[in-house]
Order: structure tokens, then C-alpha cells, then sequence
């Protein structure tokens, strides 16, 4: 390594393509092995150099390594070879030259084996990349005919996944699930109710709309897939507008007998330098006229607030309503006596 550089003089490249497809130990060492693996000639490797060349594996495990690049059907290992070695080739589908071994005479490769049996290695990769069973392998293993041409190892490997595939069920790509029921009695699940308590909101008042609710969802074909949370938010807008309209009525309605303003209506009274007594005065005559007459306003307080203001403006200010003079107890300039009787008889601007 260079001084001063995280990254080494010598590099191992491999591809990202293969790695994903293979493994990415077995990607690194068939790079290693290709180098000297050319058309489908035999090459012999020394494992003690191959541990030297890469030394984050052991021997045992370039070893398993190789033998599992074997049971995927990529390299053809030779039957018999000397110790610490590797006698490979790149598998291919038509008969290979055979290797020439010292001190042995010339074999075929393994398919020819009348007792061959799957190796560790084979039986490993089958078990962590396909989640196929031991004992199940084992049982391929007896029904299993090896072929000419392709290695017994590939043979075997298909063998085995085409026989677990079919024991397997069939399965959908993705399950479908049937709707929920829907109808007119369907009700709220728990969760949403304690929400809707945790709220303030009342239940009776929840289950109120619940039937508005199924109506508006059954024109729509059904039941979206958040039903309760739809829910929620329904009765949440239903129990606001509710709530709003106790308060703020914007229906027309009579007035009570015994109605009162609102403290509000005196502060604002008080605030033209109108005192509550003052106004509190003029409460009798003024529910008693609107009783009699039997109409209907939307606001009672701001009605009693004009007529307040109208009968207690000060003296010499004008009327704004038609230029009659109403009702004042302040100031001498609207006394009775400065009016006919038939001003005092057709007067009702205090009601109004």
C-alpha cells in the first residue's frame, strides 16, 4: 500500500452483475480462477498460492468456494488430483479433453461414477439459496438418473429444484382479499369509539350519524379500505357543526318570555357609556312588544342592543330612522310634551 493512501497497490475486480447472480465470494474467486481458465483447457491451481493471492480465505474455504462454483455448473473439477491442488476447467455441455495426471492412468469426469453421492458443498448451496431441506435432498437422491453430457452436480442440483417445486402449492403473485362487510349493520370498531371519547364527542350522538354515514359509503360502492378512520372524521365535522349551531343558531326563532341578552350585550352597552341598569330598564317593554308581535330574527341580543342604544342616545343627536325622535332618558330635547300624541301613539322605533 501506497504511504499515505487507504487503497492498495494490488486489486481484486470482480463483476457486480455475476456477484448478484452467484454470490459475491464465488464472483471475487471465479475472477481469480479465470485468469488462467482460457477455452476448455484444463488448468491446474497450487491452494497454498491461491490462499497467498487471497488471504482473507482459507484453504478450506477457497476449497468449499470452488466446489460450490462446481455444483452451479460453472467450472468442471477433475476427479483426482494431487494434494493442495485444483485440476479445472470451464464447464461445458460436449465431451472435454481428459486431464493427464502423474502416476495415474487417464479417467472421465465424475458423471461416469456408478456411486456418487451429493457433495457437503452441493448440498449447502442447495439448502441456503433455494431453502430446500436436507432430508429432502436426501430423498431426490434416490429417485435421481444422471444423464450424459451435463455434470452429475448440475444434474442433480435441477433434479432437486424441479422435484421441490413441485411439491410445493401454487401461490398468487399477490392475495385478494375480500371487503370487509358492509351494510346498515356495520359499527365502528372499539379504537375509534375510544378516540371519539377521548374527543368529548358522545357516543349517542356518534351513533346518531352512523346510519348518514353506511348511506353515503353504499352509493359509492362500498367501504374504502380506512372505514373507521373515515368514520372518525366524519363524526368530528358532524359534532363541530352541531356544537356550533347550539351556540350560534343562525335559524330565526321568537323570543321567550324569560329571555335574557347575553352578558356580552352589556359590556359592549357599557362600552357606549350605557350602564347596565340603564339597559336592564328598558328589558321588560322591550321582550314584552316582540312577544305580542309574534316575528321571528335570528339574533335577539343584537336586536336588544340597538333598541338600547336608540332609546338611550344622547339629547340633540339625529334619528337615523326616518327623523323621528325616540324614547331618551337622557337630556330634555325628546320630552313628550315636545310631540303630538299621534308621534307618541305611532312610535315603535324602540323596538326596532
Amino acid at each position: 500500500m501506497q504511504f499515505g493512501s487507504l487503497i492498495p497497490d494490488r486489486q481484486l475486480t470482480f463483476s457486480p452483475e455475476l456477484a448478484a447472480t452467484i454470490g459475491l465470494e464465488e464472483a471475487v474467486l471465479l475472477q481469480k480462477l479465470g485468469t488462467r481458465l482460457t477455452g476448455h483447457h484444463w488448468a491446474t491451481f497450487d491452494l497454498n498460492s491461491l490462499h497467498q493471492s487471497l488471504p482473507f480465505w482459507s484453504v478450506d474455504h477457497i476449497e468449499l468456494l470452488t466446489e460450490k462454483l462446481v455444483a452451479l455448473g460453472i467450472l468442471v473439477r477433475a476427479a483426482q488430483s494431487g494434494p493442495n491442488q485444483l485440476i479445472l476447467r470451464v464447464a461445458d455441455t460436449a465431451a472435454a479433453e481428459t486431464p493427464t495426471i502423474i502416476g495415474d492412468s487417464t479417467r472421465n469426469t465424475v458423471t461416469q461414477q456408478p456411486d456418487w453421492v451429493p457433495s457437503h458443498a452441493l448440498i449447502e448451496l442447495l439448502t441456503l439459496n433455494h431453502g430446500i431441506p436436507e432430508n429432502a435432498i436426501r430423498e431426490a437422491q434416490s429417485s435421481f438418473v444422471p444423464g450424459p453430457g451435463r455434470e452429475i452436480d448440475t444434474q442433480f442440483r435441477q433434479h432437486v429444484l424441479g422435484r421441490w417445486q413441485q411439491q410445493q402449492p401454487p401461490r398468487l403473485a399477490f392475495e385478494v382479499r375480500p371487503p370487509p362487510s358492509f351494510g346498515r349493520d356495520w359499527q365502528p370498531s372499539a379504537d375509534a369509539l375510544d378516540i371519539l371519547i377521548q374527543a368529548d364527542i358522545d357516543v349517542e350522538f356518534a351513533e346518531s350519524v352512523r346510519s348518514e354515514f353506511v348511506l353515503y359509503w353504499s352509493e359509492r360502492g362500498g367501504a374504502p379500505k380506512e372505514i373507521n378512520s373515515r368514520f372518525v372524521e366524519h363524526v368530528r365535522r358532524r359534532w363541530l357543526r352541531h356544537t356550533s349551531q347550539m351556540h350560534h343558531s343562525t335559524e330565526p326563532t321568537r323570543i321567550p318570555r324569560n329571555w335574557q341578552p347575553d352578558s356580552a350585550v352589556y359590556d359592549t352597552l357599557r362600552l357606549a357609556g350605557i350602564s347596565e341598569e340603564s339597559a336592564r330598564a328598558l328589558l321588560p317593554e322591550f321582550v314584552m312588544y316582540w312577544v305580542d308581535s309574534n316575528e321571528v330574527h335570528t339574533s335577539w341580543n343584537s336586536k336588544f342592543l340597538q333598541h338600547v342604544k336608540r332609546q338611550c342616545r344622547p339629547a340633540g343627536e339625529g334619528d337615523q330612522h326616518g327623523g323621528e325622535a325616540g324614547r331618551s332618558n337622557t337630556g330634555s330635547g325628546h320630552r313628550s310634551k315636545d310631540r303630538s300624541l299621534n308621534d307618541d301613539l305611532t312610535d315603535t322605533s324602540w323596538a326596532n
